[in-house]
C-alpha cells in the first residue's frame, strides 16, 4: 500500500468526499483525485496538512502500514434546517444515532454531537438527510468567518430556532449564507433583529459532514 492508497483508506474511513477534503487542505478537488491515482505526490506542506485532516502522522501517509484513526463514539442527537429556522429539539435517548467523530477533535465529549440537515439551502455542501459533527463553543470551537456553524435564536415564547449556515464577513459585519442551487435563499445578516426574536447566537462549528445513506 502506497501514500496514494493511505490516502483513500483515510479519508473514507472519515466519511470525507474528495471535495471535502480538498477544501480543508486548501486545494481543489482535482489534486486530491492526483494524489489518489498515484498522478501525483503531494508536496511537504501539502503532506503537512493531509496529516491534520485524516489525523496521522505525515509519515504514516507514506508508510506501506498506515494506522487508521477511529474517533470516538458521539451521538445524533437532533435535527437542524438548512434554508428556514426549524424550532429546536432533542431526540429522546432512544433515538440518538451514534457514528466515529473525528479524532483530532480536543474537545470534550460533552460538547460534540451530530445533527441531521434538513432541507436544501445547503445542498451544494450538506445535501438533504447529512449528518454534521458539530463541537459546541462551550467546547472551545472557534466561531471564526469561513466556517459552516449552527445558529440557534430564542423566540419571545421561550422556545428555541436553530438552523446552519455558512458564516461569511462583509463591510464589519457577519452573515449567515446558504450554499444552495436554490436561487430563492438569500444571505442573512446576523445582527438583524426581527419581531418576537430574543436572542440569536452561534451556538456550534460543523467540524465535519457525513452522507446518511439510510
Amino acid at each position: 500500500m502506497g501514500y496514494s492508497d493511505n490516502i483513500v483508506a483515510l479519508r473514507k474511513k472519515q466519511n470525507l468526499t474528495q471535495a471535502q477534503l480538498a477544501e480543508m487542505v486548501g486545494v481543489e478537488q482535482p489534486t486530491v483525485q492526483r494524489w489518489e491515482s498515484g498522478k501525483r505526490q503531494p508536496d511537504f506542506e501539502a503532506l503537512g496538512e493531509l496529516a491534520t485532516a485524516l489525523g496521522v502522522e505525515a509519515g504514516e501517509l507514506l508508510s506501506d502500514a498506515v494506522v487508521v484513526p477511529v474517533g470516538p463514539k458521539l451521538y445524533v442527537k437532533g435535527e437542524v434546517a438548512a434554508g428556514v429556522w426549524r424550532e429546536a429539539f432533542e431526540m429522546p435517548e432512544e433515538d440518538w444515532r451514534s457514528f466515529n467523530g473525528r479524532s483530532d477533535v480536543t474537545a470534550k465529549l460533552e460538547h460534540r454531537f451530530g445533527l441531521r440537515v434538513i432541507g436544501d439551502s445547503m445542498n451544494l455542501k450538506y445535501p438533504h438527510g447529512s449528518i454534521v459533527e458539530c463541537v459546541s463553543l462551550f467546547g472551545s470551537a472557534e466561531a471564526v468567518p469561513g466556517k459552516r456553524v449552527v445558529v440557534v435564536r430564542k423566540r419571545d415564547d421561550q422556545m428555541y430556532e436553530a438552523t446552519v449556515k455558512k458564516l461569511v464577513e462583509q463591510d464589519g459585519e457577519l452573515w449567515l449564507v446558504p450554499e444552495s442551487s436554490n436561487p430563492a435563499f438569500r444571505p442573512i445578516r446576523l445582527a438583524d433583529p426581527e419581531p418576537g426574536i430574543l436572542e440569536t447566537r452561534i451556538a456550534a462549528v460543523v467540524v465535519r459532514a457525513l452522507i446518511d445513506e439510510e
